[in-house]
Formats: structure tokens, C-alpha cells, sequence
């Protein structure tokens, strides 16, 4: 695709990425040198910015996978394990999801078979869910994408607490902003083109050498 061939979509779209590469070689430009090596980024904040990027990448990533492995399962099995217990006196009926809730639903002794037939029905179909999960690791995949948004959690809050001394640094933060709340740069009301518009300033005048 062109230059003129570019969508404002398309550009929405890549605002986060190119900013976020233009960070990168802002605070690059800006690192301090002792005895011709590297002593490490000036700005603290620009640094876990970098490793909060990494992990919101893989959160991300593995969210994606769930997401894709969790839609396999159902289209496969239709729902997640579940029985209907219908009413009698007025046709209706609720799903229930757990024994617990089909016990409570139907605490009755006069129940007890229609109990134990929705349990049995609940039992197998929890059984069969089991086995598509561990054929295709949705339940892995549940647990990685836990774990990666807590690192990226962890990141951002370690970020957040952290001041900045750079523009590098400023833009690092507006940045994250934008990438968590609006990562499509699709959001047109205030103030979401405004910050836009200042992390664009930020971005430039780091170039400019903070």
C-alpha cells in the first residue's frame, strides 16, 4: 500500500505502533555513555515502559488464544456445561451451571429424580468438555493468558509510580494510556483525540533530544 492509497483507518490503526517504535528510538538516541558502553536508558520509566510493552504484547497474544481455542470448544460442544431445570407451574426454566445450584434449584424431596437426572446430565457434559479441553489446551491457554495479564499488571503499576524525566518518559506513559483504553486509535470523542495529539507532540519533541 502507498502513501496515498492509506486509509484513515489504516493510519488509526498503526498510530500506536509507529509511536511506540519512535519511543524506543527517542530514548536510544538519549542513552548516556561512560567509557564508550552503554550505562542504561536515562529515564527509569522509558525502561519498564519497555518491559510493560513486551508483556501487554504476550497478554495480548495469549488473550487471542484463548479467545480462538475457548470459541473451538464451543462450537464443538454448543455451550459450556450446563442443564436446564424447567418449572412446571409456569413452562419457564433457568440454566444451571454447578451441583450446587441444581441442589438448590430442586431442594424438594419429591424432586430427587428429576435431581439426580439433571446432576448425571450436568456430570457428563462437564466430562465431555474435559476431554475436548485437554485434546485442544483451552485450560492452558486460560491459565497462560492469567498469568501474562497479571506480569502486565505488575508492569503497568511499577510504571505508573515511577516519574518521569524525559519527554521519552511523558510519551512512554500516554502511550500505555492509549495502547490499554484505546488500542485501535478508533475512539473519536474527547478527549481521545487529544491525547492522541499530545503523544504525537511528545513523540516529536523527544526526537528533538528531551
Amino acid at each position: 500500500m502507498t502513501r496515498s492509497e492509506k486509509t484513515p483507518d489504516t493510519t488509526r490503526r498503526g498510530f500506536l505502533s509507529v509511536a511506540a517504535a519512535s519511543i524506543t528510538e527517542a530514548a536510544g538516541a538519549g542513552l548516556a555513555l561512560q567509557g564508550g558502553e552503554s550505562v542504561g536508558d536515562p529515564d527509569l520509566v522509558v525502561s519498564l515502559w519497555r518491559d510493560w510493552l513486551t508483556a501487554h504484547r504476550m497478554a495480548s497474544d495469549a488473550c487471542r488464544r484463548q479467545q480462538k481455542l475457548e470459541t473451538d470448544m464451543l462450537r464443538e460442544l454448543g455451550s459450556v456445561p450446563r442443564v436446564e431445570i424447567v418449572f412446571p407451574e409456569d413452562d419457564g426454566f433457568i440454566w444451571a451451571y454447578t451441583i450446587d445450584e441444581i441442589r438448590r434449584l430442586l431442594p424438594n424431596p419429591e424432586q430427587g429424580d428429576t435431581r439426580w437426572a439433571a446432576i448425571a446430565e450436568l456430570s457428563a457434559r462437564q466430562a465431555d468438555w474435559d476431554a475436548v479441553d485437554i485434546h485442544i489446551g483451552y485450560s492452558e491457554a486460560k491459565k497462560a493468558e492469567a498469568e501474562t495479564a497479571d506480569i502486565e499488571d505488575g508492569l503497568s503499576e511499577a510504571l505508573w509510580s515511577t516519574l518521569p524525566r524525559s519527554f521519552a518518559g511523558l510519551a512512554a506513559k500516554l502511550h500505555c494510556v492509549l495502547e490499554m483504553e484505546d488500542p485501535g486509535s478508533g475512539l473519536q470523542e474527547a478527549p481521545w483525540p487529544q491525547l492522541r495529539a499530545i503523544l504525537a507532540d511528545l513523540v516529536r519533541i523527544a526526537a528533538l533530544g528531551d
